[in-house]
C-alpha cells in the first residue's frame, strides 16, 4: 500500500501543478539559499514481435529532486535524488518459451540486477564544484556526457559517475576536461558499483570460444581516466579529442571534425562530419584468465564514421556510415552509455563486433509555432555472421533498422514534454535463422510514450 501512496503523492506534486513553472518565472529574486529542481518522468513501453515470441509491456515512473546551495565564492554543493516505480507490466520475470531468454528492454526501466524489485530509490548526485571564469571543479557524483560514458538516456534515468571532474577554458575556442571515475551507477541500476564491477550488469553474449561470456564479476579494473579537449580551430569547424582510459582493460582514442558550410542566398547549409576511433586492449583485458576476460589484449580496432548533410532552422538531414575494422571486437561496455557513432539510431547498438557496414539516415522538422518535432530514422546494418562468434558477440544478425518520432513541447506548461518513438528492425540475413538471433534483436515491433515534466526554482 505504501508504494501506491507514494507514487500517487508523486504524481499529485507533479501534474496538477503544471503552471507553477511559469508563474515562477514572474517572481522577484528570491533568497533562499537553495536552488531545487523536481522532475518526473512516465515511460510507457512495449515490445512484440512478427512471429510468436514473448511480447512484453511496462509503465514505469521515475521522480527526482535536486537541491544546490548558491555559489558563495565559487563553491556550491548539490544533491539529487530518484524514486522508481513499476507501476503496471507484464511479468519480466518469466522466459520467453521459445528460446528460454528474459526480456531485453522493458526490464531496462527498472533495475536490471533485481527486475523483480518494484519500488526504489538512488542517491544519483553528491558533489562539491567551484567554478570561476576559467576553470570547473568537480568531486563527488556527478552527471557525465562523453563519447563512451555518456548519459544513454533512454530509459527513468541516466548514468552517473563517481570521482573527480578539472575542466579548463582559457577563451572561446579551447574547452580541456579531464575525469577520474572510481564507480559508476550506470542507468537501470538501482546502486553505486566499482568500475570492475559494472562488467556484466548487462547482457554479457558469448565469448569468443562459443560459450556465455564469464567476465561478469571476474574483471579487475580500478579506474577510468578521461582526457577530452574541444575546440573550434576554424570559424566553421570544430574538433573533438577524447582519450579513455580504462584500467587493466582497454585504451581508446576519439577524434571528431564538424564543419559547417555556409551556402549564402541558398536555403539550406551544409554540414559533414567526420570520426576516426582507434582502440587496443591493454595488460590483462581485465583478467589473466583467457576465459575471463572482456577484451583481449591484443585486440587492435579501428572505426571510421562520416556524415554528410544540409539544414536550416526548419529542418535538417543527414547520410551518415561507419567501417568497424581491425582485430578482434571492438569493445565499449554497454553499461556505461552508447555508441559515438554518427550511425547510431536509438535503441540499438553496433558494440561487440567487428568487420561492420552501417549506412543510416536521418531526417528532422521542426514546427516551432505549434511546439512540435517530428523526425525519422532509418538505417542498414550489415554484421558478421551471427556463427562467427570471434567478431559477433551478441549473436545479432545484420538487420534494418527504422524509427519514427516525434516531440511537443506545449506552450501552456514550461517544463512539459512528451515524446513518441516507434521503432522497428527486421531481419535482413539470408538463410536459416535461430530463434535466439530473433527474440530481443529483429522482426519486431517496440513503441516508447515518455512524459517528462521539470519544475526549477531559484
Amino acid at each position: 500500500m505504501r508504494r501506491y501512496l507514494v507514487i500517487g503523492l508523486l504524481y499529485f506534486l507533479g501534474f496538477p501543478s503544471l503552471t507553477s513553472a511559469q508563474d515562477s518565472t514572474n517572481t522577484s529574486k528570491s533568497t533562499v539559499p537553495v536552488e531545487g529542481t523536481m522532475g518526473f518522468r512516465t515511460f510507457w513501453m512495449s515490445t512484440s514481435y512478427f512471429e510468436d515470441f514473448k511480447g512484453d509491456y511496462a509503465l514505469g515512473q521515475a521522480a527526482f529532486l535536486r537541491l544546490k546551495t548558491k555559489d558563495f565564492r565559487g563553491f556550491s554543493i548539490a544533491a539529487r535524488y530518484t524514486l522508481f516505480a513499476n507501476v503496471w507490466s507484464s511479468d519480466l520475470l518469466d522466459r520467453d518459451p521459445i528460446t528460454g531468454n528474459f526480456n531485453r528492454y522493458e526490464v531496462g526501466l527498472f533495475d536490471v540486477t533485481n527486475p523483480a524489485e518494484r519500488f526504489f530509490g538512488k542517491l544519483e548526485e553528491l558533489q562539491l564544484k567551484y567554478q570561476s571564469k576559467k576553470i570547473t571543479g568537480v568531486f563527488g557524483r556527478m552527471d557525465i556526457n562523453t563519447p563512451f560514458i555518456n548519459p544513454q538516456d533512454g530509459r527513468l534515468s541516466p548514468t552517473f559517475v563517481q570521482g573527480a571532474q578539472l575542466a579548463y577554458r582559457p577563451n572561446n575556442t579551447h574547452h580541456f576536461t579531464g575525469y577520474i571515475i572510481d564507480r559508476i551507477s550506470p542507468r537501470s541500476t538501482s546502486g553505486w558499483y566499482d568500475v570492475g564491477e559494472t562488467f556484466g550488469l548487462y547482457p554479457v553474449g558469448q565469448s569468443t570460444f562459443g560459450k556465455p561470456s564469464l567476465y561478469k564479476g571476474k574483471t579487475n579494473s580500478h579506474f577510468v581516466s578521461i582526457l577530452e579537449w574541444k575546440g573550434q580551430v576554424l570559424p566553421e569547424m570544430s574538433l573533438q579529442f577524447n582519450h579513455t582510459f580504462v584500467d587493466n582493460v582497454s585504451s581508446t582514442y576519439f577524434l571528431q571534425a564538424l564543419n559547417d558550410w555556409k551556402q549564402p542566398g541558398r536555403r539550406y547549409d551544409l554540414f559533414t562530419g567526420t570520426q576516426f576511433i582507434l582502440q587496443h586492449g591493454v595488460v590483462e583485458g581485465g583478467n589473466p584468465d583467457r576465459t575471463l576476460q572482456f577484451k583481449h589484449p591484443e585486440d587492435l580496432n579501428y572505426v571510421f564514421s562520416g556524415r554528410i548533410g544540409i539544414k536550416n532552422p526548419k529542418m535538417q538531414w543527414h547520410l551518415n556510415y561507419t567501417r568497424i575494422d581491425g582485430r578482434g571486437r571492438f569493445l565499449s561496455p554497454r553499461e556505461w552509455g552508447r555508441d559515438p557513432f554518427f550511425t547510431f539510431i536509438p535503441r540499438e547498438r553496433n558494440e561487440g563486433f567487428n568487420q561492420v557496414d552501417a549506412i543510416t539516415t536521418y531526417y528532422q522538422r521542426n514546427l516551432p509555432s505549434a511546439g512540435l518535432q517530428l523526425y525519422g530514422f532509418a538505417g542498414l546494418h550489415f554484421l558478421p555472421d551471427p556463427t562467427d562468434v570471434e567478431i559477433n558477440k551478441f549473436g545479432f544478425p545484420s538487420y534494418a533498422q527504422a524509427n519514427l518520432g516525434g516531440r511537443y513541447t506545449p506552450d501552456w506548461s514550461k517544463g512539459l514534454d512528451f515524446h513518441l518513438i516507434l521503432m522497428s528492425k527486421i531481419n535482413i540475413r539470408e538463410g536459416e535463422m535461430k530463434p535466439q538471433w530473433i527474440y530481443n534483436k529483429v522482426d519486431m515491433f517496440h513503441v516508447n510514450f515518455i512524459v517528462n515534466y521539470q519544475l526549477t526554482w531559484k
